[in-house]
C-alpha cells in the first residue's frame, strides 16, 4: 500500500447517469419512499414522468467539467478491504444552538460594528508595520497613513468617483471622500477595512455658497494580511495517515437546490445519491438550500405540503436509505438562508434540527470552519461570491483573475466580509458576527455560488465554487475531492504545514 503522492483532486462534475431514478438499495422502505403519485397534491404522475424523462435525457451528464491537480489519482473507494478512520471536529466557538434573532438594540448593533473595526484595525496596523496613523481629515504638506472603511456615498453601486472612507473613532468617526486617480490598481467593496497613505486636498471654492469639501488623493493601499496557515504536529499527522491506511480520503461537495423548478421530485438529489451509493465516498457534504425558498411553485402558492413533509420525504428518507447502503460514508449538512425548513432567518445559522434526520448525520452551522483530520476546511453558504462580483469596484490588469480576487476577500478578512450585507438576501445578525471570522488561513475553502463552477489553488488554499446541483430545469454539478496522505515523512520533524493544495485532486 503506497504511503502517497504529492497531490490530490478536486472535480467539478455535472449530474451523473442516464436515469433520474434511485436504485433500489438508495431507497428506504415501501411506504417511506417517495412516488410520483404522493409526492405532490394536485400533481397528476403524467407531468412529473415527464420532467423525470427530460433530466434523464440531459447532455453532458457524468462529464467532468474541470479537474485541478489532474497527475493525481482520482479516488476508488469500491470493494477496498482496507478500514479508514478519520476525525471530523468543529473549531471551539464554530458551533452554535438557537438563538433569538431580531433581537438587538441599535445601540448593541453600533457596539459590536466598533469593537469589529477597532480590532481588524489594530491587526492591519501591527502586520503592516505602520508605525503612526493620522487623521485623513486634517491637512498635510506631507503624506501620511491612515486606517478605515470603505463605504458607498448613496444606495447604488459602489464605483471609484463614490468610495468615502470611515475614519477611526478617535478621529470622530467622520466620513471623507477618496480620490483613486493616482493609483495604477486597486479593488474596493463596502465594508473593507483597510490602510491608505496620501494626502489631502481642500476642492477649490467656486462661489462663497459652495461647502468647503475635503478629499483624500491615495497613493497607495494596506490591505489586510492572510492569516497564518495551521501548523499540525507531526506525530498527529503520523497518527492520521496510519488510520488511513496509507489511502487518500475521499469528499465528495453538492449544494442546492435539489430540485428542479418544475415540481418537487428531487430528481438531483436522487441522481447524486444514487451514484455515491456506487462510489461511496468517505464523507458526503451536502449543502441547503434543501427546501428553497425561491422555487416558483412555493413563490406562487402552488405546493399543499409543509416544508416538513417534503423534506423529510425527500431528504430525510433517500439519506437513511443512503446510509443503510453505505455505512461507512459520513454525511455533513449544512443550512441555507434559503431554507424554509430552517427556523432561523438570519446568517450566521444554527445548524439543522437533528430531530428531523437519521442519527447518523452531522449538521454544522452555517458558515463553519472544521477539520478533518488535520485539514481545516471553511464553509460559507450564501452566494457572497455573487453579492462581491455585484458590489466590488475597482482598476484592474486586463487578464486579471476576477474569481481568485473574489476567494482571497475571505481569506484575509472573514466569511463575510462585505458590510453593509445584500439587501434582501442576508439578514446579518450581529451578535453572532464573530463566529464569521477566520481562526486561521483554511486549507479548503468551500464557497458555493451561482456564478460558474471553480477549483483553483489561491495562496496554498484549495478554494472551489462547486456550483449549484440543480440549475432551474436541468442538472448543476457538484466536486469531488481526493485528498493523499502527507507526501514525506515526518519521523524527524515536530509540526508542519499541511500541504493540502499539493495533495488534493
Amino acid at each position: 500500500m503506497s504511503q502517497t503522492t504529492a497531490n490530490a483532486q478536486i472535480t467539478a462534475s455535472t449530474q451523473t447517469t442516464a436515469s433520474a431514478q434511485t436504485t433500489a438499495s438508495a431507497q428506504p422502505t415501501a411506504s417511506a419512499q417517495p412516488t410520483a403519485s404522493d409526492s405532490l397534491e394536485g400533481f397528476g404522475s403524467k407531468s412529473i414522468n415527464a420532467q423525470s424523462k427530460k433530466f434523464s435525457e440531459r447532455v453532458n451528464k457524468g462529464k467532468i467539467e474541470e479537474t485541478l491537480n489532474s497527475q493525481l489519482a482520482p479516488f476508488d473507494n469500491l470493494d477496498s478491504p482496507m478500514t479508514k478512520e478519520f476525525k471530523i471536529n468543529v473549531l471551539p466557538d464554530q458551533q452554535m444552538d438557537s438563538y433569538r434573532y431580531m433581537d438587538q438594540s441599535l445601540r448593541e448593533k453600533y457596539e459590536v460594528l466598533l469593537e469589529r473595526f477597532e480590532t481588524f484595525a489594530e491587526t492591519l496596523k501591527e502586520e503592516c508595520k505602520i508605525d503612526e496613523i493620522t487623521d485623513p481629515s486634517s491637512l498635510t504638506q506631507n503624506e501620511i497613513i491612515t486606517i478605515g472603511r470603505i463605504w458607498c456615498d448613496s444606495e447604488g453601486k459602489l464605483n471609484p468617483e463614490s468610495v468615502l472612507f470611515e475614519t477611526l473613532p478617535y478621529f470622530g468617526g467622520n466620513w471623507i471622500k477618496l480620490s483613486l486617480n493616482e493609483l495604477s490598481t486597486f479593488s474596493l467593496f463596502p465594508g473593507q477595512i483597510l490602510g491608505i497613505q496620501g494626502n489631502n486636498k481642500i476642492h477649490d471654492v467656486l462661489n462663497v455658497n459652495e461647502v468647503l469639501e475635503a478629499e483624500f488623493i491615495v497613493t497607495k493601499i494596506f490591505e489586510m494580511p492572510l492569516l497564518p496557515m495551521y501548523r499540525t504536529p507531526a506525530s498527529e499527522i503520523i497518527d492520521h495517515n496510519k488510520n488511513l491506511n496509507g489511502k487518500p480520503l475521499s469528499v465528495v461537495v453538492a449544494a442546492g437546490p435539489y430540485s428542479l423548478e418544475t415540481g418537487f421530485e428531487y430528481e438531483p438529489l436522487r441522481e447524486l445519491i444514487r451514484k455515491m451509493t456506487e462510489e461511496k465516498p468517505d464523507i458526503l457534504i451536502l449543502m441547503g438550500p434543501f427546501v428553497d425558498e425561491d422555487h416558483p411553485m412555493i413563490q406562487s402558492g402552488e405546493v399543499l405540503n409543509t416544508p416538513g413533509e417534503l423534506f423529510r420525504k425527500f431528504i430525510t428518507f433517500p439519506l437513511a436509505a443512503f446510509i443503510k447502503s453505505s455505512p461507512k460514508t459520513k454525511i455533513i449538512m449544512i443550512p441555507s438562508t434559503k431554507d424554509i425548513c430552517h427556523e432561523c432567518l438570519s446568517f450566521p445559522q444554527p445548524p439543522l434540527d437533528k430531530a428531523g434526520l437519521p442519527k447518523e448525520v452531522i449538521c454544522l452551522c452555517n458558515p463553519v470552519q472544521f477539520r478533518i483530520n488535520e485539514m481545516l476546511f471553511a464553509i460559507s453558504n450564501v452566494d457572497l461570491l455573487f453579492h462581491l462580483n455585484r458590489d466590488e469596484t475597482g482598476r484592474v490588469p486586463s487578464g486579471t483573475d476576477r474569481m481568485s480576487r473574489m476567494f482571497m476577500y475571505h481569506v484575509g478578512f472573514s466569511l463575510y466580509p462585505l458590510f453593509p450585507p445584500a439587501i434582501g438576501e442576508v439578514n446579518m445578525d450581529l451578535k453572532h458576527i464573530t463566529s464569521l471570522e477566520l481562526k486561521s488561513t483554511p486549507d479548503v475553502l468551500l464557497l458555493p455560488s451561482k456564478l460558474k463552477f471553480f477549483a483553483k489553488i489561491i495562496d496554498q488554499v484549495v478554494c472551489i465554487n462547486p456550483g449549484y446541483l440543480c440549475k432551474s430545469h436541468a442538472g448543476g454539478t457538484y466536486a469531488k475531492m481526493t485528498i493523499h496522505p502527507f507526501p514525506r515523512n515526518l519521523e524527524q520533524e515536530t509540526e508542519t504545514e499541511n500541504l493540502v493544495y499539493q495533495r488534493t485532486r
